[in-house]
């Protein structure tokens, strides 16, 4: 059983003390999680690598790896719901998606099917039309709810998208994509108490499987100052990341090292990162890093 609660108040905390040197990782690196959805961006431009990133957070964006499904190509309830989810939540599940998904409407489905083909094309409104169909013809839908959350984020509209991923919970409370999808917009407005508790909530509804619930919990407890427990929780996603879903878990893990004044694990934990990375002026930043730290070493 859940707790009572699921809503908390925002807690708006400074991020932890760090070196130098750190401080220069994290203002180079740390970009904003989806998409830039407030203002106060800083900017921070290292050397000549360009015109530097902005950044709300204390890690770096992913690659936005949104499913590739043409129109031409149904989708069955075997298929899940959930494979149309967009980065950050790539390739999760949730427990209890399957009973959901199975008593959607047919009409609702297609909405849905039709949904998940625009996001593939990036067209975010036509996603965003039918998902709104989906919804309305099923309001207990959670997948659409979930889906129509991130496409609402991807076209900066947080309030909205904190109120469908809140829906969805509603519908389900154990719909662990719903928590994933507010502990991510949690993050974007660095509400990390908020998120801890969401985080934590997706990591006791599926503790072996879900490297994002994971990652979320140890990047709320870093920027809480818990830094032991957000090295546990950081080593626990990428223990069970086989999939490497979550690259940022490495680029968090090299931070905490810094901290922990371990250059050695730091300088791994970047390398592992940059296995994952595709932006090249960002390659380009966590290389000249490692240059740095290398010859630092000597």
């Amino acid at each position: 059983m859940r707790g009572p609660m699921r809503h908390g108040h925002p807690h708006v905390l400074i991020a932890p003390a760090f070196s130098l040197r750190a401080r220069v990782l994290i203002c180079t690196m740390a970009a904003f999680w989806a998409a830039p959805l407030v203002a106060q961006a800083s900017r921070a431009q290292i050397g000549d690598h360009g015109s530097g990133y902005d950044f709300h957070n204390i890690v770096p964006s992913i690659p936005d790896d949104r499913v590739n499904m043409p129109d031409s190509v149904p989708r069955t309830a075997t298929d899940g719901d959930e494979s149309c989810f967009m980065s950050p939540l790539t390739g999760i599940h949730s427990p209890t998606a399957g009973l959901a998904s199975l008593k959607v409407p047919k009409g609702a489905r297609k909405d849905f099917q039709h949904a998940c083909a625009a996001t593939s094309r990036k067209n975010l409104a036509k996603a965003e039309e039918e998902l709104r169909e989906a919804v309305h013809e099923d309001p207990q839908y959670p997948a659409a709810w979930v889906l129509l959350g991130q496409v609402l984020k991807a076209e900066q509209k947080p309030a909205e998208a904190r109120n469908a991923c809140s829906q969805a919970l509603s519908v389900d409370p154990n719909y662990l994509p719903a928590d994933v999808c507010l502990a991510d917009l949690c993050a974007v407005e660095h509400r990390w108490e908020e998120m801890l508790r969401l985080a934590n909530t997706a990591v006791a509804l599926d503790p072996a499987n879900d490297p994002r619930a994971y990652f979320y919990a140890a990047a709320a407890y870093f920027a809480l100052h818990r830094v032991a427990e957000a090295e546990t929780s950081a080593l626990k996603a990428v223990e069970i990341d086989k999939a490497r879903r979550e690259p940022r878990a490495h680029f968090l893990l090299a931070q905490i090292y810094e901290i922990e004044g371990k250059p050695d694990g730091e300088a791994a934990q970047l390398q592992e990162y940059l296995k994952s990375a595709t932006d090249p002026q960002e390659v380009a930043m966590v290389k000249k890093y490692l240059s740095d730290l290398a010859e630092n070493r000597r």
